[in-house]
């Protein structure tokens, strides 16, 4: 029992020595707390004692961020002396919470040390209207009102998200008001200081949807989350395609193969007082496997198309009707409008057919 005692008196002498031989940090973070951008640069200072019975040097201090610059000396730490490193972080153009840290190395124990400065910069007037140009209300900014999702094939998911500050003097809890199903919104984080930054991150699941092709829609956000207030719309855009890319090379050789009897249909010379007008192209499938149109349309409001069989066997057609209003053509001189065609056939996945004629 005596030996035992001995040896527990032993170590607890020796951790003693050890935190005792080298530098010790008095601090290894500093929030600065919330402060104005046109403050400018602020400081603060870090704190090393030399514990240790050699001198001891700051050998570098590097920061993760060229808005926070550390000032040291390199000069010798003799024991019992402190050393200082000043750091200043610079708020321009930085709205919200941050968090930066510095590396120390030093030529004794703590050989590596980690600092770190955190604080919340409440924006400028001039850094606001320029980072986060919408107004949301209530004092909130967003970045934009516009999420492209741009090319997302089904079986796959696609995440875009919108940037938004918080300027006004009261906690906010940002919240979805609408989204389409196939659109999944996440406010992060739900409680928002003022002066701190959140986002809205939206994922599109395509396969939540039978929409092919591009596909536009909306989301309603409340940046505040405050009852009764005027939700912000979000345009929403995608282009929704499907994946070729598990096909072994067998199946694209086997795979449908696209064409159409017609690349334009030519109505001639029209005027906008005739009657609507009908016309037609055959679809044809050259491959191997059926044919599946996932979608035919135009986004011209003067043309309608329809097609009764969308599934066509190797070597069959199918017919697809359009239907011209030209009292709802915009241009004044012609007619120039496209028929997309989006189907199961990998090296063609879409095909056009134009819709053309001179205004009399």
């Amino acid at each position: 029992m005596r030996h035992l005692f001995c040896l527990l008196l032993a170590a607890l002498c020796l951790g003693a020595t050890a935190r005792a031989d080298g530098g010790e940090w008095l601090g290894k973070v500093h929030d600065f707390g919330a402060f104005d951008e046109e403050l400018g640069t602020v400081y603060c200072e870090f704190r090393m004692a030399n514990h240790g019975p050699e001198p001891i040097a700051i050998l570098s201090a590097r920061a993760n961020c060229g808005c926070t610059r550390p000032e040291y000396s390199t000069d010798p730490i003799a024991p019992g002396d402190t050393a200082v490193v000043r750091v200043g972080y610079d708020p321009k153009g930085r709205p919200g919470k941050f968090r930066k840290e510095i590396v120390v190395d030093c030529s004794g124990a703590p050989l590596r040390t980690r600092l770190s400065i955190t604080g919340t910069v409440i924006g400028a007037s001039n850094t606001l209207r320029g980072r986060y140009p919408v107004d949301a209300g209530s004092g909130v900014r967003m970045r934009t009102t516009a999420i492209p999702f741009g090319s997302v094939a089904k079986g796959h998911t696609s995440g875009k998200y919108i940037e938004a500050y918080n300027g006004g003097s009261d906690t906010i809890a940002p919240s979805v008001a609408y989204a389409p199903k196939y659109i999944n919104v996440i406010v992060e984080p739900r409680k928002v200081g003022p002066g701190e930054q959140f986002i809205f991150s939206a994922i599109i699941h395509p396969d939540a949807t039978k929409e092919w092709g591009i596909v536009t829609d909306s989301l309603l956000l409340c940046p505040t989350g405050a009852k009764g207030e005027t939700p912000v719309k979000v345009e929403t855009a995608a282009i929704i395609t499907e994946d070729f890319s598990r096909l072994t090379e067998k199946e694209r050789l086997e795979a449908p193969v696209i064409d159409t009897s017609e690349t334009a249909v030519d109505l001639g010379r029209i005027s906008k007082a005739d009657k609507p007008m009908r016309r037609s192209f055959e679809i044809l499938n050259k491959g191997k496997r059926p044919l599946v149109i996932r979608r035919i349309s135009s986004s011209d409001p003067s043309v309608e198309v329809s097609l009764k069989n969308t599934t066509v066997k190797p070597g069959k057609s199918a017919r697809a009707e359009v239907a011209v209003n030209p009292a709802l053509i915009a241009h004044p001189e012609l007619l120039n409008a496209r028929i997309t065609i989006i189907a199961n056939d990998p090296d063609h996945p879409t095909s056009l057919v134009r819709v053309v004629g001179e205004i009399k």
